[in-house]
């Protein structure tokens, strides 16, 4: 079957050849285009004038040299004319005929098909892996039939050529010039699946290029490692037998996916636990190490061979009391990075120094954080991994002394902030006459969503009235006078996003004065009268323990002033 091949004219402000003005013809000579179909015809498309009537027809010619002209009448701004080859010289003319508007036509554009043909696709392209060449893939495609250029052609350089490929970590296709006449092309990453589709164009300023070709997919081959990938360690205290307990980190290459797993090596007194055969995927394993100093040899390795081994120093003890830090500031710059920058004093035992970040109050924190290493003249970097909007995250800088770092400094950041998920809850702290103490508790911090700026009190009397206090953020409790009565209490905590919903309703009855002190005189004499009969009580077992019993004439008591 049959390819269609098209060539794009532009016929760009041609002179009108009717003797009325430009603003008054039915026809606009700017937007015509016009597309040639290899043996099958030619279709233009332009643009009516804004003045244009209904009943305007348009008709189009084409005479092909050396051969009769052919035409086609449309009453729409397009139409198609047949044609038989690309190789001849096409001249294009469109008239437009209406009954309110005299006849008017385009200059008359000629031009050799081929010099502006746009090719069709490649009948087939396909994909394979080269062999001890992890980077590159060979390309083969074939053209379709009655392709217009010869083998011949091709091989000398008559077309140019693109390719279009993405893996599945990749959202946006890449595009890229290259010269197909080179089968091998060595552009792609190691150990990665690409997806890859290709096109081309003939080598002329009015050339378009092609559709794009099926995709085709293959999987480059495996990369030995180069080199071992950053290392880092963190440490938790000792226990009581005096072992610690270390977390060795380490990162992949950016630029690699391949699989590896690495080994760790030490001295017969360390416990390496999972430090054998483990995929560089698991990014962390754990050693538990005497009181003592330690070297370590860190090897990786993977189907196609190993990096050179690198060695890692397990201190006697990994801090030093020493601080150089003198500021760390953390900038979000937008909602997937962080810019951390940080000053230090000059020092020549500075060897780098470490960014980790996590989560805070995460277990995270203590043995498994996100981290980046630099060296001593770098004082800012730029995070992304594992970061992500409305959630606070403890960032550290610790400047590191060969195998030993110190405390650091730590900030608490967020990429960006949103209001507040709940609001504080309140308490009564004291209260009394016509007086009432109210603290609250602070929105937990996985709730908080950025940094709490202010509280909004709210309180509601019997009346249904409703009030509200701002607070600054410093404060912890709040007190009321003069009040009295059924009160509603709830709060409401602020970021720089807005305002959080209202923290839980607390009820409050204040008492007035009055009542407090009838209360206080009805206690008073209650605790009188049972201060009395207990002292009663306590005289009538005395007589009893003592046999001290009334002289009475009768058996029965007279009175109990007898007994007493």
């Amino acid at each position: 079957m049959d390819y269609n091949m098209l060539i794009v004219l532009y016929l760009l402000n041609g002179p009108l050849t009717a003797s009325e003005s430009f603003s008054q013809s039915p026809f606009s000579l700017r937007d015509l285009e016009c597309v040639f179909f290899a043996h099958v015809n030619v279709t233009c498309h332009w643009t009516p004038a804004v003045n244009a009537q209904p009943d305007t027809l348009y008709t189009m010619q084409v005479n092909q040299t050396g051969w009769n002209s052919d035409q086609c009448i449309s009453s729409l701004p397009r139409c198609s004319v047949p044609v038989s080859s690309l190789n001849r010289i096409y001249c294009v003319q469109v008239f437009a005929h209406s009954d309110h508007h005299p006849t008017v036509s385009s200059d008359t554009l000629c031009l050799n098909g081929t010099d502006a043909v746009k090719l069709p696709p490649p009948e087939q392209f396909q994909l394979t892996a080269e062999s001890g060449r992890p980077r590159c893939l060979r390309l083969h495609w074939f053209p379709p039939k009655n392709f217009p250029l010869t083998t011949q052609k091709i091989n000398s350089g008559y077309l140019l050529y693109q390719l279009q490929y993405s893996t599945a970590d990749q959202s946006v296709p890449l595009i890229l010039d290259v010269d197909l006449r080179e089968k091998l092309q060595c552009v792609f990453l190691p150990c990665s699946q690409y997806s890859v589709k290709m096109r081309y164009r003939y080598k002329h300023s009015l050339s378009h290029w092609s559709d794009w070709s099926l995709t085709a997919t293959h999987h480059t081959d495996v990369e030995a490692p180069s080199s071992v990938p950053q290392l880092w360690q963190t440490f938790q205290p000792a226990d009581a037998t005096g072992f610690r307990h270390v977390t060795l980190l380490w990162k992949a290459a950016l630029e690699s996916a391949c699989t590896a797993w690495f080994n760790v090596q030490c001295p017969a007194a360390v416990n390496l636990r999972d430090c054998t055969n483990i995929s560089l995927a698991n990014r962390s394993c754990h050693l538990t190490v005497p009181q003592h100093t330690y070297i370590c040899t860190f090897s990786m390795f993977n189907s196609a061979g190993s990096a050179p081994p690198a060695s890692i120093t397990i201190p006697s003890q990994w801090r030093t009391d020493q601080k150089s830090l003198i500021s760390l500031r953390v900038t979000s710059l937008d909602d997937s990075s962080l810019e951390v920058q940080w000053a230090a004093v000059e020092s020549p035992t500075i060897t780098g120094f470490v960014v980790e970040w996590c989560i805070t109050e995460s277990t995270q924190c203590q043995s498994d954080p996100h981290w980046h290493r630099v060296d001593h003249n770098t004082f800012k970097t730029i995070i992304t991994e594992g970061v992500e909007p409305n959630t606070p995250y403890s960032i550290s800088v610790r400047v590191v002394y060969g195998a030993l770092s110190d405390p650091g400094l730590t900030v608490l950041a967020y990429i960006r902030q949103a209001a507040p998920s709940a609001g504080p809850k309140l308490h009564v702290a004291a209260y009394g006459c016509l007086n009432l103490v109210l603290r609250w508790s602070p929105v937990p911090l996985a709730l908080r969503n950025g940094f709490i700026t202010r509280y909004t009190l709210h309180y509601q009397n019997e009346d249904n009235v409703t009030r509200e206090l701002a607070v600054p953020v410093d404060w912890q409790q709040y007190t009321f006078h003069g009040v009295s009565g059924q009160y509603r209490f709830y709060m409401k905590a602020h970021t720089k996003a807005g305002k959080g919903p209202a923290g839980p309703v607390l009820s409050v009855f204040i008492a007035s004065c009055t009542s407090m002190q009838t209360a206080l005189l009805s206690g008073c004499v209650f605790i009188a009268g049972f201060c009395i009969l207990l002292c009663m009580c306590w005289r009538m077992r005395w007589r009893i323990k003592q046999n001290i019993w009334p002289k009475v004439p009768s058996p029965a008591l007279s009175s109990l002033s007898d007994w007493l």
